[in-house]
């Protein structure tokens, strides 16, 4: 009987370190899921899919799209709001393409051939509290 109150107190401690070292590991985000990086099929595809998702410092954005038929920059808030792709912060026309969120604040995403389709996310990154 003392060897299942150890063993028990022994698997209780390694499935708690578990959760919460889990919770403190970066997290890959796949922009629009199962569909990938495309015009969007819908109004407010990404919206939709940005709100089920919480983005943390050191996770990564990755963007699954065919080189040639769409691309990625970062674009200032304006630049967002208009779908103005004269000035981007980074692009990418190879796809696909990870972004990795290092910096905490809100990001700004688009597909400089169909934004104005609406292919275009907000991502807002929170700090990653790490603790042991």
């Amino acid at each position: 009987m003392p060897y299942l109150k150890l063993n028990l107190v022994a698997v209780t401690t390694i499935v708690m370190a578990y959760m919460h070292v889990s919770t403190t590991v970066p997290s890959l985000h796949f922009v629009g899921g199962i569909g990938g990086w495309v015009a969007p099929p819908e109004p407010n595809y990404y919206e939709k899919w940005v709100k089920g998702e919480n983005f943390f410092r050191f996770d990564a954005l990755v963007f699954i799209f065919d080189t040639g038929s769409h691309t990625l920059a970062e674009v200032t808030k304006e630049a967002y709001d208009t779908c103005n792709i004269t000035n981007p912060i980074y692009i990418d026309t190879w796809g696909p393409a990870t972004v990795r969120l290092n910096v905490v604040g809100v990001h700004f995403y688009i597909c400089t051939m169909y934004c104005k389709s609406g292919q275009k996310i907000t991502v807002d990154v929170k700090p990653r509290n790490i603790t042991f």
